[in-house]
């Protein structure tokens, strides 16, 4: 599987805006919805639980997977936006998992 994040940006006169991170598999095409694998969940206690379809198809390397993807996402976006929600999400990672310990036992 090639994975990436594809970054959704919905504008809401209500709110500024709402972006939906989704991961896409390049090697099912290289357009999106075609290659779409599930959405990265908002919240990080979904990363961690059985019941996001994020967490069934990656299990225990869940953690692991996000932050990589996002690590990468945020190296690659322009947009300040989509890299302000990313680097929101790397640190709240960060925060609650050791993940250069935990990625470095899984091989990620």
């Amino acid at each position: 599987m090639n994975l990436k994040l594809y970054a959704l940006k919905k504008v809401n006169p209500r709110l500024d805006s709402d972006i939906q991170l989704v991961v896409v598999d390049l090697d099912k095409g290289k357009r999106y919805p075609l290659n779409f694998v599930c959405v990265l969940p908002r919240y990080l206690r979904l990363l961690e639980k059985r019941t996001s379809n994020f967490a069934k198809i990656f299990g225990t390397k869940s953690v692991c997977t996000a932050k990589n993807l996002l690590v990468e996402a945020k190296h690659e976006e322009e947009d300040p936006e989509i890299q302000r929600v990313l680097s929101k999400r790397i640190k709240e990672i960060d925060l609650k998992h050791d993940t250069k310990t935990e990625c470095a036992d899984q091989n990620i």
